[in-house]
């Protein structure tokens, strides 16, 4: 493996990579000092093992030069009495899951998915499900209360240990720290400690709580959230909302791009909020949404709201 003069190669992807190759197959021809850094940290026999998680999630599965548009994201449909889950096999994107918690007769609480229609499935057998459908995607777990986090990681583990879970998946919460401290929410140092402990092999997908939003996304929640985050390994995707990013100061998008050239940010946007003329508004001001090398900015919107977006020829490259 060979690395360019324009090749920004850092220590984790080293890592990344010997972590997850046949290291007796790999010969390596680096610059120094980061091949001497590198020998140093390969001997040492105590240093964690980490995992290459194949990039962020949306990245993978966008279609080169639609801004991430393309990608579908879709809900699972839950059956019967809470049996099957299925997703149409012609839908290729995100899978959205919204974990939470069932309190059994007797037992531990167990991680469930719900869906939109009041139907739930255990989180377990979902997965599992899901790991056989075929096609290009990937996963989107949201815990929606802190006692979630735990059980959720740990079927995820349990399920990648036994060879079914082998999409990238992205772990989404709503946290609270510093100037965002909510009750109810899980705290950021909890997330990601938890993570860290149970299973890291995931991208982080923290969000802010409504009640802070009022007033957008102010000066003092991005330092605060970049605050948390900063150190990372993981890939982290800063969840937004289009309605508290429209009251916000322009530029916050690159501000927290800057944080990490493993960031992403994801802005999400419902049908009860407005046509897309308006989401388009909003992320014109919030740009820019690329890095040079890469589409960094990523519109969560129905399939409907994608299609006109990327019909718009008034946009060419807007979130450029």
């Amino acid at each position: 493996m060979r690395q360019s003069t324009s090749d920004p190669a850092t220590m984790d992807d080293l890592l990344y990579i010997r972590d997850n190759t046949a290291t007796h197959q790999v010969c390596y021809d680096f610059f120094e000092p980061l091949l001497s850094q590198f020998k140093q940290l390969a001997v040492n026999t105590s240093q964690k093992q980490r995992y290459y998680t194949r990039g962020s999630l949306i990245p993978a599965l966008q279609n080169p030069g639609d801004e991430g548009l393309s990608v579908q994201w879709l809900v699972p449909d839950i059956q019967g009495n809470g049996s099957t889950a299925t997703v149409p096999i012609d839908c290729e994107g995100v899978i959205l899951l919204d974990v939470g918690l069932q309190e059994p007769a007797a037992g531990d609480p167990v991680p469930i998915v719900h869906a939109p229609d009041g139907h739930a499935l255990m989180l377990e057998s979902c997965l599992q499900q899901l790991a056989m459908r075929p096609g290009h995607w990937g996963l989107h777990v949201h815990t929606a209360e802190p006692t979630t986090l735990q059980p959720s990681l740990a079927t995820l583990a349990t399920l990648c240990a036994l060879g079914h879970l082998s999409r990238p998946v992205r772990l989404g919460a709503t946290v609270s720290h510093g100037s965002f401290m909510v009750p109810g929410c899980v705290t950021g140092r909890e997330l990601l400690a938890t993570v860290a402990e149970v299973f890291p092999h995931v991208a982080e997908a923290p969000g802010w709580p409504e009640e802070v939003l009022g007033s957008g996304y102010r000066e003092q929640l991005l330092t605060d959230m970049l605050e948390l985050c900063q150190g990372l390994w993981q890939p982290v995707s800063f969840q937004l909302q289009v309605g508290p990013l429209g009251q916000s100061p322009a530029g916050i998008v690159a501000q927290l791009l800057a944080a990490s050239r493993r960031a992403t940010v994801t802005v999400e946007h419902n049908p009860g909020q407005g046509h897309y003329e308006s989401m388009w508004a909003v992320l014109l001001a919030a740009g820019p949404w690329r890095r040079p090398e890469s589409t960094t900015g990523y519109p969560r919107a129905t399939a409907k709201t994608c299609r006109q977006i990327l019909a718009d020829t008034e946009h060419p490259g807007v979130l450029a």
